[in-house]
């Protein structure tokens, strides 16, 4: 047993210096992923029973995203937002917004993705986008007004 601990420590404490050496050169550059960043374009106003499309333009720096991981559209009318997630379900994820109604956008190219909607009633509708790139995920919100 002496034997083997006599090689096992040193290589132990070799592993534990290299993997702070790696942390070390990552954590000195100093490089982040920069932020997504989710630009809203849609209309203000819409007319029952008229098609519109709802659409973002999805950037990371300077460059269009056009693979995100997922991008879907929940819409609600402002009279009855869903209830939130609670704490012990935590942040849902695609399957689970799809199962209350979100819509899955599609990619046009450019960053840009889209859904094409048509509202039944008049009201005050609230657009969330839901938008998941690698590790990132944020939920821009507009009010579109139904006439």
């Amino acid at each position: 047993m002496k034997g083997q601990a006599r090689w096992f420590t040193p290589l132990l404490i070799l592993i534990f210096i290299l993997n702070g050496c790696s942390y070390t050169e990552q954590s000195a550059s100093g490089e982040m992923p920069e932020m997504i960043r989710v630009k809203l374009m849609m209309p203000d106003q819409a007319k029952v029973n008229e098609e519109v499309a709802l659409q973002i333009k999805l950037t990371q720096g300077e460059k269009s995203v056009d693979d995100a991981d997922h991008v879907q559209f929940q819409i609600w009318n402002e009279q009855n937002e869903p209830a939130a997630p609670s704490i012990e379900e935590g942040m849902m994820n695609a399957d689970e917004l799809e199962a209350r109604g979100a819509v899955k956008a599609s990619s046009v190219g450019d960053g840009i993705y889209e859904v094409k909607h048509t509202f039944q009633e008049p009201g005050v509708y609230v657009v969330q986008a839901h938008v998941t790139s690698g590790a990132m995920h944020t939920m821009p919100r507009a009010k579109v007004v139904v006439e």
